[in-house]
């Protein structure tokens, strides 16, 4: 059984560890948090230490993975990058909630998490670094492209597209077929009938409200052209 880590004490962190408890996949050594004091428990499990100390962590605790534990998705890509840096060649490691609901042939990659009661419908693609929250339900051939994101209760129609570090809040519906650019938050308990440009923020029932958001330059720097020079191989 491997050993892994969980980047990220917070809440997101807590429901990932539960589902490590239930899947008995894993051996869950501890979590790795930047802003939390080491050997504080969460979860039953303690806090082993920050990011300047993981390659040290790994040594110790012969790590063989980690998944990132945190729901914003674009921390969670910066938090990809300063794992990276310091440990360049850390597994990252998804899970699956064993009451998730996934048909045939989808495939899960590295560092996605789908959390309890989720549905990924027929030939479904899911990115790299995804998060399917609980009850979320993607449609058939529909894409979420990497660091995107699916909050609790949010439910996306066949054929969508959603673009690199893109969220579809709580709640929110996505009408058959349309696209959702990068770096988009659709908001809470929205319903999208039409396709919505990058770098939007977007709400209403239907959407009758769209903002630009900025982006500083690192994000800007990882859209979605050049995201896999990024992402490991």
């Amino acid at each position: 059984m491997k050993n892994i880590l969980i980047y990220g004490a917070s809440g997101h962190g807590k429901m990932i560890a539960d589902i490590v408890s239930k899947t008995n996949e894993y051996n869950l050594v501890g979590f790795v948090d930047s802003f939390k004091p080491n050997n504080l428990e969460i979860y039953n499990t303690k806090i082993v230490g920050d990011l300047d100390s993981l390659p040290k962590l790994i040594a110790k605790f012969d790590v063989d993975g980690i998944v990132i534990g945190i729901g914003d998705n674009e921390t969670r890509l910066r938090a990809y990058y300063n794992i990276i840096k310091v440990a360049p060649k850390i597994e990252f490691i998804s899970v699956v909630h064993p009451s998730a609901i996934l048909a045939e042939h989808v495939f899960i990659p590295e560092g996605t998490v789908v959390m309890a009661g989720a549905i990924i419908n027929a030939d479904a693609k899911i990115g790299k670094f995804c998060v399917l929250n609980t009850k979320a339900s993607l449609g058939h051939d529909s894409i979420m492209s990497d660091f995107s994101s699916l909050s609790s209760g949010a439910t996306v129609a066949g054929n969508v597209k959603i673009g690199f570090c893109s969220s579809i809040c709580l709640s929110a519906s996505v009408s058959q077929g349309l696209i959702i650019g990068d770096h988009t938050i659709i908001g809470g308990a929205s319903l999208v009938l039409k396709s919505i440009k990058s770098k939007k923020l977007a709400f209403g029932v239907p959407i009758n409200t769209i903002k630009n958001r900025s982006l500083d330059t690192f994000l800007k720097d990882l859209n979605h052209h050049n995201a896999n020079k990024l992402i490991k191989k």
